[in-house]
């Protein structure tokens, strides 16, 4: 199994079409579909219909697609946390934490809490856990939609609260509206696996309501989908904390779309002396 394989999977997955997908990952068709193939070998399975327009997932290429998002993050939360090992400090407090956070609330955090010689790794939630469980990380600030008693044998603290919010640019050449059941307009989505994605897609399943267009763009970066929506591309749910202060609005959508979630610094237990 290479890394390259799981992205060229998940660029046909998306455009459905192989030309495409090899002009979006940069290479010639015959090549790519060469990795196409060495991945079905390797799995043991076709994942796509080749003779249907658009191409279509297999039985295995559905099943294969909802681990494929999982498995890209889990090597990369591997590389950092390996990474994570080489320290310039001989003794450093490890502190994970996801990129949205690092980037807004934990700054803020560290300075109240006055820590210093600590090394910041950013990862995936399911990444900044299994740190924990691995006793690799001292601490873990995540967003977590839960409950606490979710996260047993761990010291858990509620420190903040932040929500998804569906938002776009006054540039947005086509705005989002939701009626009869069905968002419309330019979307852009989280990709699926990830703990936002889930959370929309539970959400919008609760109260039956469709995206009725192709999305504009899958990430599982929600940074990487505000960047688009404040350049007009499309609307997407973004943690109020990330766009806060900026031009963006929220769409005209029902109350509910608003997702809240809790802020958690997580701990591994306390050892508690014998006696």
């Amino acid at each position: 199994m290479e890394l390259q394989w799981i992205d060229d999977f998940l660029a046909l997955s998306q455009t459905r079409n192989f030309t495409r997908a090899a002009k979006v990952r940069c290479t010639t068709q015959s090549a790519y579909s060469r990795r196409v193939q060495r991945l079905e070998e390797w799995l043991g399975a076709p994942l796509f219909y080749r003779q249907s327009r658009p191409v279509s997932l297999t039985p295995a290429g559905e099943e294969f697609l909802t681990r494929a998002h999982r498995l890209r993050e889990d090597i990369f939360d591997t590389r950092r946390a390996v990474l994570s090992t080489s320290s310039h400090f001989k003794k450093t407090l490890r502190i994970y934490t996801t990129n949205t956070l690092a980037a807004t609330f934990l700054p803020a955090w560290l300075a109240e809490s006055k820590l210093e010689n600590y090394s910041l790794i950013v990862a995936s939630i399911a990444g900044c856990l299994e740190a924990l469980k691995r006793k690799h990380a001292d601490m873990s600030l995540i967003p977590h939609f839960g409950r606490e008693d979710m996260l047993p044998g761990f010291d858990v603290q509620d420190i903040g609260e932040d929500r998804l919010v569906l938002v776009s640019a006054a540039t947005q050449k086509r705005p989002v509206s939701c009626a009869n059941n069905k968002l419309s307009g330019a979307v852009m989505v989280y990709t699926p696996g990830t703990a936002y994605g889930m959370q929309i897609a539970a959400m919008l399943d609760q109260h039956h309501i469709h995206i009725q267009e192709s999305p504009v763009c899958e990430s599982a970066s929600a940074e990487a989908l505000f960047a688009q929506v404040k350049a007009g591309l499309g609307s997407a749910w973004i943690p109020e904390i990330l766009f806060r202060g900026s031009k963006v609005k929220r769409c005209a959508a029902p109350s509910f779309f608003d997702i809240s979630y809790k802020i958690l610094l997580i701990k591994p237990p306390q050892e508690r002396n014998a006696g």
